[in-house]
């Protein structure tokens, strides 16, 4: 029943919802953002693959414990488009997944990601999570091993950016990933203008608060230049907002939905991308055997 299901599964991904993204054909340039006509919302090839695109919050993260090699492999044999994750930047310089300012809640350690080299962060083990007595000896992975995953199931990486400090060698992760055409920065103002500053193609996408009008972001995201969109708290997101995003030439994901009711309605708005803690209609179809 099990095979049956995990089939099915494939299947829906496949044949698709019937979801079509509406997006204008000649988008305008409203006076709050300046537009790049070489990145309208329905050019850009990063999106040309597929019409129903689920990011995996931190891996499938509902399937295994989150920001862990099982998640993130869990998410890509799932089918999903992308893979998100979080990256602090270790004392050593090495890129780590790990998405709160301290590894307490996740781990058997204490402190920051940057209090500690790699190798000592290797000493510490993953203790919470979901499903965590099925996986034994879970290290915290680097953003290597997480952009492995990513060429490996072909998904699409966005990274938000926790605590990074060479931005150089960060960029230069990516680019030895080979997927620096095919991913997407989130986090903060100040680290995504220092990506820009380095790098004028990558989608960089601040992320959106709920108590804050979209509008702030706009304002925001008009620092930046070239490739760029807002990464926005769902609830507050409206089928207008959308559109007022995508007339400007800005990309618009929303974050985090976890039914297919909602990931159904945000994307009949024509959102870009939906971030979700599971498989929207499918949290039962999984193949724990794999």
């Amino acid at each position: 029943m099990r095979k049956i299901l995990w089939l099915l599964a494939i299947v829906f991904f496949a044949v698709g919802l019937g979801w079509e993204r509406m997006l204008p054909n000649n988008p305008t340039v409203e006076a709050t953002v300046e537009s790049d006509a070489s990145y309208t919302a329905d050019s850009y090839s990063l999106f040309d693959d597929t019409s129903q695109r689920f990011v995996a919050h931190r891996g499938y993260s509902n399937g295994a414990p989150e920001n862990t090699v099982p998640a993130f492999e869990l998410a890509g044999k799932c089918g999903f488009w992308g893979i998100e994750t979080d990256i602090s930047e270790s004392a050593d310089g090495v890129f780590m997944c790990m998405h709160d300012d301290t590894i307490e809640r996740t781990t058997d350690g204490y402190g920051t990601i940057g209090d500690y080299t790699y190798s000592q962060l290797m000493d510490f083990n993953i203790t919470s999570g979901s499903n965590i007595e099925l996986y034994d000896d879970l290290t915290i992975p680097t953003m290597i091993e997480y952009l492995n995953t990513c060429v490996i199931y072909g998904c699409v990486p966005v990274i938000e950016i926790k605590s990074v400090q060479n931005y150089d060698a960060f960029l230069e992760t990516i680019y030895n990933s080979g997927l620096q055409d095919r991913c997407i920065i989130t986090g903060g103002m100040p680290d995504l203008l220092e990506i820009r500053a380095r790098n004028s193609d990558i989608l960089l996408m601040p992320i959106g608060y709920s108590n804050k009008e979209y509008t702030y972001y706009l304002e925001q995201v008009s620092a930046l230049t070239d490739n760029r969109g807002i990464l926005y708290n769902y609830p507050v997101v409206t089928e207008e907002i959308v559109r007022i995003l995508h007339e400007q030439g800005l990309y618009c994901g929303v974050w985090s939905l976890d039914t297919a009711e909602e990931a159904e309605l945000y994307l009949s708005y024509g959102v870009d991308f939906v971030v979700t803690n599971e498989i929207p209609g499918l949290n039962q179809m999984i193949n724990e055997n794999e």
